[in-house]
């Protein structure tokens, strides 16, 4: 079974004060976000007759990336499952990296986004190990309920995305100790599920270079 993973497009505009915007800020893609969600469509085409179910996060910005991909590719529209909703920032939200660093968060920020060390100080929510245990539950219930030549779509966060790596022994150490763990807005990652567990296939792609053919 071939888990898709996805990252929604962007949400700020050219010129925009980009800021820190997790759980509690409820923003849509621009058109640039949108054009990124037409373009996964396309990278997916090669296995859309596989892809059984797409589900994504509940803020507006993973529900629209995902129903664009699932309205140009004609599949069912997305499910909403509050396990893929993005980390609340706590003190971080809404503040842009300069205002972090500011508040004396630069060694804290520096870790989470080069190791992927939660920060302590901010009050991110829910905790790291319940976002683990909801990553791992709804990656379980895909492995269980689809079929091993088919595939699923999961549209969420880039610090979601981060926690599906440990569902592979040793893939998010790897992938911190290389700098390799952040997936840039409108990419998408896969893993694979198999009679040995899970693997990784890619991580980190523009849809135009997904090999999914």
């Amino acid at each position: 079974m071939l888990l898709i993973l996805a990252r929604h497009g962007n949400t700020f505009e050219k010129g925009d004060k980009v800021v820190w915007v997790g759980a509690r800020t409820d923003l849509p893609l621009t058109a640039k976000g949108r054009e990124q969600a037409a373009a996964l469509a396309i990278g997916l085409q090669p296995v859309r007759p596989r892809i059984e179910r797409i589900v994504c996060g509940p803020l507006k910005r993973t529900r629209e990336h995902a129903e664009i991909v699932a309205g140009k590719l004609a599949l069912p529209m997305p499910i909403a499952d509050e396990r893929l909703r993005e980390i609340d920032y706590g003190l971080w939200e809404g503040k842009s990296t300069e205002e972090i660093h500011g508040f004396g968060g630069e060694i804290e920020l520096k870790a989470w986004n080069e190791r992927g060390q939660w920060p302590q100080t901010p009050g991110w929510a829910p905790s790291a190990e319940a976002i683990a245990a909801n990553v791992a539950q709804l990656a379980g219930e895909c492995a269980a309920t689809i079929g091993e030549g088919d595939a699923a779509l999961l549209v969420t966060s880039n610090g979601i995305l981060k926690f599906f790596l440990k569902l592979v022994p040793g893939a998010f150490e790897d992938m911190a100790a290389r700098g390799a763990l952040k997936v840039a807005t409108g990419h998408a990652c896969a893993l694979r599920h198999s009679e040995r567990g899970w693997e990784v296939v890619f991580w980190d792609r523009e849809p135009s270079q997904l090999g999914l053919g």
